[in-house]
């Protein structure tokens, strides 16, 4: 949801003389698009005489926020950029626009939000969101350099590289990948990509170019685990960055459960004398004990690739070598 009270400008000069055919332009995310993270809302007002506008998001009011003053009007005009937290799922936002302290017209959009974490699929009536359109870039140019170079978005000075400026948010996990973290965006995002800036190759066919020793690892193996034979790195990790320890965009055993359900209600391996299965989470690893790290799915199970059905660490080929890892007594 859009945070009303501690909702945070950042006005946008732009030099724009098209011609105005709607009351309100939403910019980013465009009525009726997608979105996966939640970031920035981006309106035009076509009016250059209002007085103050009204943001609502899902069915929260904003107070009246002046738009009137000489120096807003000078230096920012008819753009602003709200920061927006939106809620998982669809959220509607409405836009009043008052000139004189009476209400003169209003605006309606709809957008779907679907978290990082989520595995719902967003109606069909949504479309993903693009922002880098020429229509759209046309508005911007004026503030941002939105053809750079090669070497511009691989610069590691922040503000050289134009990237940042709109997404360093992006960087504000505890974990960041490699080329994300030194702001070397042109590693994967491609200027002349469709859409622009996509990039070129998707999951393992790009991440293998940098970790070719994971893919050599990988193919050694007798069996694959099923995203990692379908190349679906991004099923796990996140390419820019996450709280969690090697980007994955849920802690461990959320994300294997979230695939792996069944262990939750079943008795794990074996029950052991508290009637219990065998511990996946809560308790010291034993293989690990310098780290101070729990027990968790990869405690026992290669999340890529293992030699047996059952993906073991270290490659053990039976269940009582992998037991006897602990158990050694």
């Amino acid at each position: 949801m859009l945070h009303i009270a501690s909702l945070i400008l950042l006005f946008l000069l732009v030099a724009d003389n098209t011609p105005a055919f709607a009351a309100v332009d939403f910019i980013y995310p465009a009525p009726s698009t997608w979105v996966k993270s939640s970031g920035h809302m981006i309106v035009k007002f076509n009016q250059t005489d209002l007085s103050a506008i009204r943001v609502t998001v899902n069915g929260l009011a904003s107070d009246l926020i002046d738009v009137s003053s000489p120096e807003y009007r000078k230096l920012f005009r008819d753009f602003f950029i709200a920061q927006a937290i939106w809620d998982s799922g669809k959220n509607s936002v409405l836009i009043d626009l008052f000139r004189g302290g009476q209400k003169i017209e209003s605006a309606h959009a709809d957008f779907f939000y679907v978290p990082p974490t989520s595995s719902m699929l967003p109606p069909p009536e949504f479309t993903p969101v693009i922002m880098h359109k020429p229509e759209k870039e046309r508005l911007c140019i004026s503030c941002h350099n939105l053809n750079p170079k090669r070497e511009q978005m691989n610069s590691n000075i922040e503000k050289e590289n134009p990237c940042v400026s709109c997404h360093k948010n992006i960087l504000a996990a505890k974990y960041v990948h490699g080329p994300a973290g030194t702001y070397s965006c042109a590693y994967c995002h491609a200027s002349e990509g469709k859409p622009k800036h996509a990039v070129p190759k998707q999951g393992a066919a790009l991440c293998y170019e940098c970790h070719a020793d994971m893919s050599v690892q990988i193919n050694k193996r007798k069996y694959i685990h099923g995203p990692i034979e379908a190349g679906m790195c991004e099923a796990c990790h996140d390419s820019h960055g996450s709280q969690n320890e090697s980007q994955l965009i849920m802690p461990i055993n959320e994300l294997c459960l979230s695939c792996h359900g069944h262990i939750r209600t079943q008795t794990h391996v074996v029950r052991t004398t508290s009637g219990e299965g065998h511990p996946y989470k809560g308790k010291p690893d034993p293989a690990k004990k310098r780290t101070g790290k729990t027990m968790s799915c990869i405690s026992c199970h290669n999340p890529h690739a293992g030699d047996v059905r059952y993906y073991f660490v270290n490659n053990v080929d039976d269940r009582l070598s992998l037991c006897q890892m602990c158990h050694n007594k």
